[in-house]
């Protein structure tokens, strides 16, 4: 009875050393979590940007400083202990220091009308795009650990983007912000995104490790096309989440299905965010 008991116990210690070394010895996974896990310990720097830009909003302001900043901030703080044990050999503080020191967080829009609302827009569309990442992760991990970790960061974001879904339906409606003009600040944002925001977090990976490199090292146009390949194996792609990853799909070899053009619905904004285990 005792060496039957010792031996489901080293069978669980070798298949729990398996499902770890599958996530350790993945590229596109150090490389997605790592940057992943600066963009949300970064966060200060947006609610210190968005403090600005959404001064008139006391309310807002006030949801973002106690609400939305510490609950990413969390997230963040969950991600960097993972990977402090998934990659002990990679110095997170160096390589997140060489992140703040080239990171400034952008919207990606320009000029003054509608400012508020198309800031709203775009916290919706960053939002969308990080729950569609993280569902992908929970549904695709081979470790129980990283799919309860990433299954909890979708929900998390699909929760913030439905509160600023709300808010873009209060301000739209003040703000008379079009269809066309709603569509230009989407890939406004999926490009600031994919080419600012992702890119500086994944060139700040290479030099930081303190032995050696245990996953094989991409360039960026790489680690966007393998994304998005691994994003297409494991979610549906309908329409809207298309738009919003047509920077990612464009010059990356996947070529994405041919859809009908959008149409505008009644929020004007038609996203919808699945839940995790959707």
């Amino acid at each position: 009875m005792k060496a039957a008991a010792i031996n489901l116990i080293q069978r669980g210690q070798n298949e729990q050393a398996r499902v770890r070394a599958l996530v350790r010895f993945n590229s596109v996974m150090f490389h997605g979590l790592a940057a992943a896990s600066f963009l949300e310990t970064a966060v200060p720097l947006h609610v210190g940007r968005l403090g600005y830009a959404l001064a008139a909003d006391a309310d807002l302001r006030m949801w973002l400083e106690q609400i939305w900043w510490p609950r990413r901030a969390e997230l963040g703080r969950q991600l960097r202990a993972y990977i402090d044990v998934t990659w002990p050999e990679f110095d997170w503080s160096g390589g997140y220091r060489e992140f703040q020191d080239n990171y400034q967080p952008l919207s990606g829009l320009e000029g003054s009308r509608a400012r508020v609302t198309r800031e709203v827009l775009g916290l919706c569309v960053m939002e969308a795009q990080a729950a569609l990442f993280y569902r992908a992760l929970a549904k695709s991990a081979d470790e129980p650990q990283l799919r309860v970790l990433a299954g909890e960061a979708a929900s998390e974001h699909a929760e913030f983007f439905e509160y600023f879904r709300a808010r873009f339906d209060q301000y739209r409606r003040r703000e008379r912000i079009g269809f066309i003009a709603t569509l230009r600040t989407v890939n406004a944002v999926c490009r600031s995104a994919r080419d600012h925001d992702v890119a500086i977090a994944f060139h700040a990976l290479a030099r930081s490790w303190t032995g050696d490199t245990i996953v094989p090292g991409l360039a960026y146009p790489e680690f966007r096309r393998r994304t998005t390949q691994f994003l297409l194996r494991h979610v549906e792609l309908g329409p809207v989440d298309r738009l919003l990853f047509r920077s990612w799909l464009d010059h990356s070899g996947v070529h994405p299905m041919s859809q009908p053009p959008l149409q505008p619905q009644g929020r004007w904004l038609p996203i919808a965010v699945p839940a995790a285990g959707a």
